[in-house]
């Protein structure tokens, strides 16, 4: 080997070219510790990358096999090896790369290195990356350092070389990446489909529920068989709820959905339990010039008109009953299909008192009907 011309031995390594310093050349990991990286540059010596030349200092990132760029320090750091140096070949090579991957709106990956005022800064190849506040994400960021050590995927919105202005924005590519996967569940969600989700914001005439990639309405009108005046009486922001999907609009990216479970209508079942002359309790709701609304059970209501009140002249409702007064009173129409009842206030009050409660039904038994309370009285009472 003594006898070998410089010629021979770089012929024996794989190369013809001479190696100067302050070149960029591009090599291959052979192994790594954690205080410098050995690279193949295909020259008589390898080439040592130590940690203080690596922009995170961090050498055990680099794998055998991988390849990279480096600039060359020294051809012979004292011991025989060749010196490189990332650092210098990023600042070199970077900023070409900058104005391909700004031409190409191509993203690429960062390390945030600090939080700074109004943003913040992340490391690509050594080169400064800065990110507004505003481009971090889809939503408000209260605590800018909670981004520290993260590796963001970015597109660069904003490039000057000569003034080494490098701006980025990670919105972006959170605002393609949600397009995406909105795009997809739309395409995957059909009517009758029942899915779960997360009430996640509640408004006057519904509540928006999350179902992954996209947010589904539940009209107040679908939320219960009774009339809801505001979604919070039945839902609450966080509740997680089994949904059935009612309409799918692809291209406006709307889903209504129904809840999956609605209680039972009692109106459905109503005709079990009430018929025309049955005497029943309830609780006045609601007064209108017209007349007073009793609820007889939950959800069911029946209209006292101003003129089944009593038996004398009623101006106002209110002359006779109260909100929130308990009384009875007498079926005298039931209309299931349009979920009304029609009672009389005054066909109780205006019975024998000893009649009546002798003829009331024990507390178990069906309520009594005006067949039972009347008898032959029946054919005499003017409704």
């Amino acid at each position: 080997m003594e006898n070998q011309t410089m010629g021979e031995l770089l012929n024996q390594y794989g190369t013809t070219e001479r190696l100067y310093s302050g070149d960029v050349v591009e090599g291959t990991v052979i192994s790594s510790n954690s205080d410098e990286v050995m690279v193949n540059i295909n020259y008589m010596a390898d080439g040592i990358l130590p940690k203080a030349e690596i922009p995170d200092g961090n050498p055990i990132d680099f794998k055998e096999g991988q390849k990279i760029k480096v600039y060359i320090l020294k051809l012979d750091d004292g011991d025989g090896n060749v010196l490189l140096s990332l650092k210098k070949a990023f600042e070199i090579i970077v900023w070409d790369e900058f104005q391909k991957l700004f031409d190409g709106q191509i993203t690429f990956n960062i390390k945030v290195k600090e939080a700074v005022k109004g943003g913040v800064v992340g490391l690509y190849k050594g080169a400064s990356v800065f990110i507004p506040a505003s481009q971090l994400a889809l939503s408000y960021i209260e605590d800018l350092s909670s981004y520290i050590g993260m590796t963001l995927e970015v597109e660069l919105s904003e490039y000057q070389m000569a003034t080494k202005k490098v701006v980025a924005s990670h919105k972006n590519v959170l605002k393609r990446q949600l397009a995406a996967q909105k795009s997809d569940q739309l395409s995957r969600i059909n009517v009758d489909d029942q899915l779960t989700g997360t009430v996640v914001r509640l408004a006057d005439y519904g509540a928006f529920v999350d179902l992954g990639a996209i947010d589904g309405l539940i009209h107040v009108s679908q939320m219960s068989w009774r009339r809801v005046k505001n979604p919070s009486e039945i839902l609450n922001v966080g509740d997680v709820v089994d949904v059935i999907v009612l309409k799918v609009e692809r291209e406006k990216e709307k889903v209504s959905l129904k809840l999956a479970q609605v209680q039972e209508n009692p109106w459905e079942t109503i005709s079990t339990r009430y018929a025309v002359g049955d005497v029943v309790k309830g609780k006045v709701t609601r007064l209108m010039n017209f007349g007073a609304f009793v609820e007889v059970e939950e959800g069911v209501e029946g209209l006292v008109h101003i003129s089944e009140l009593s038996e004398n002249h009623v101006t106002r409702p209110n002359e006779v009953v109260q909100v929130g007064d308990e009384i009875e009173v007498m079926v005298l129409e039931l209309d299931v299909d349009n979920h009304r009842m029609s009672l009389s206030l005054k066909a109780v009050t205006g019975m024998d008192l000893e009649d009546y409660e002798s003829l009331m039904p024990e507390e178990d038994s069906a309520p009594a009907t005006l067949s039972d309370l009347f008898g032959d009285k029946l054919k005499n009472l003017k409704f």
